[in-house]
């Protein structure tokens, strides 16, 4: 069993890892849309303990049509994931890049592009620490980084490692390892005491 992980980027991709194989493959798409059928295909013999999902958010240089495109194909991994594995998790870039040493302190008045390039060298650095054999194959045909390969195989690693090393992965705290109740907050707590202002109603 392992796991499957899912870069929903412009240059998305897909990756599966189970402690010791690798498999990787570029998102299918058809008329710039995600391709469930050919999702299917691919993943259908690989036996799936979890899907990890990176959260997506548009940014202003997107454009409408960009950010409702990927909106679309964003909700549909998302529908195709729930129905292809019982377990699912949505990581937002931040907490699997911090895990993997590669959330980059940046310099005050840094364009968004530069951020991005020196994120994506990052990225793939670190795949080649880790499985350099894998890191030759996520180049494009002219040296070029494909960075939706290398998100897509370090957050596969990432999950792998959180599913046995630690609880389910949150988000904002929601969400736990399915076998483990979320901790509660202690009676008498501030978070179990109603405001006096509103006559103990909320």
């Amino acid at each position: 069993m392992g796991v499957l992980g899912i870069d929903c980027g412009k240059s998305g991709a897909l990756a599966y890892y189970d402690g010791d194989r690798i498999k990787f493959w570029p998102m299918p798409l058809k008329d710039g849309e995600v391709d469930i059928h050919e999702l299917n295909k691919l993943t259908f013999m690989i036996p799936l303990e979890c899907i990890i999902i990176e959260e997506q958010t548009s940014f202003s240089s997107d454009g409408r049509f960009g950010a409702f495109t990927m909106g679309i194909n964003y909700g549909r991994l998302l529908a195709w994931a729930q129905q292809r594995c019982s377990q699912l998790c949505r990581v937002r870039p931040q907490v699997w890049q911090k895990d993997h040493g590669i959330a980059l302190k940046h310099e005050k008045g840094t364009s968004n592009t530069d951020r991005k390039k020196a994120t994506k060298q990052a990225a793939l650095e670190r795949l080649k620490q880790l499985n350099p054999d894998v890191a030759d194959q996520t180049t494009g045909p002219r040296g070029g980084n494909r960075d939706g390969l290398v998100d897509a195989i370090l957050i596969a690693m990432w999950g792998h490692h959180e599913l046995r090393t630690s609880f389910w992965p949150t988000r904002n705290g929601i969400g736990c390892w399915p076998d483990t109740d979320l901790p509660k907050s202690p009676k008498g707590s501030k978070g179990a005491k109603r405001s006096k202002r509103s006559g103990g109603k909320r």
